[in-house]
C-alpha cells in the first residue's frame, strides 16, 4: 500500500478520533482511580455488597427452614457425613479382605446363572394334588 492509498483511507479520521478519546478517558480514569476518595468509595461499596449478600443468605435460610427444606449448609454437612461413611466402609472392606486372605477363607463363590426358583417335576405333582392345581 502506498502513502497515497493510506491517506485516502476514509476511516483514518475515525481511527484517530477513537485513539484520542481512549487516551483522554484513560487519563481521567487513572486520575480518579488514584485518589483516596475513590478507594474509600470502592471499599464502602464492597462492604455494603457483602452485608447484603449475608442478609439475603440469612433470609433464604430462614425461609427454607419455614417450608421444611434443607439449606445449602445442611446439604453440605450431609454430603460430608456421607463421604466420611464411604471412607469408613472402604477401610472396613480392606480390613475384611485382609482377614479373609490371612485366614484362608475367601469369600463364598457366588453361583453363576439365574436363581433356581422352579421345583422339580416330582415335587410339583406332590404339591399340586389340591384344589386349583394345573394339569
Amino acid at each position: 500500500m502506498s502513502k497515497q492509498d493510506a491517506s485516502n483511507d476514509p476511516f483514518d479520521p475515525l481511527r484517530k478520533f477513537v485513539d484520542d478519546m481512549e487516551k483522554r478517558i484513560d487519563g481521567v480514569a487513572n486520575k480518579v482511580m488514584g485518589t483516596d476518595g475513590f478507594s474509600q468509595a470502592m471499599n464502602q461499596t464492597q462492604t455494603l455488597s457483602l452485608k447484603l449478600q449475608q442478609g439475603f443468605q440469612g433470609a433464604m435460610a430462614a425461609h427454607l427452614k419455614n417450608i421444611n427444606m434443607p439449606s445449602r449448609g445442611d446439604v453440605l454437612r450431609l454430603a460430608e457425613s456421607i463421604q466420611a461413611l464411604n471412607q469408613r466402609m472402604a477401610r472396613m472392606e480392606l480390613l475384611l479382605e485382609d482377614v479373609a486372605r490371612n485366614t484362608g477363607s475367601g469369600p463364598t463363590a457366588a453361583r453363576s446363572g439365574p436363581p433356581r426358583t422352579r421345583k422339580p417335576p416330582s415335587q410339583r405333582t406332590a404339591a399340586g394334588t389340591g384344589a386349583g392345581a394345573l394339569t
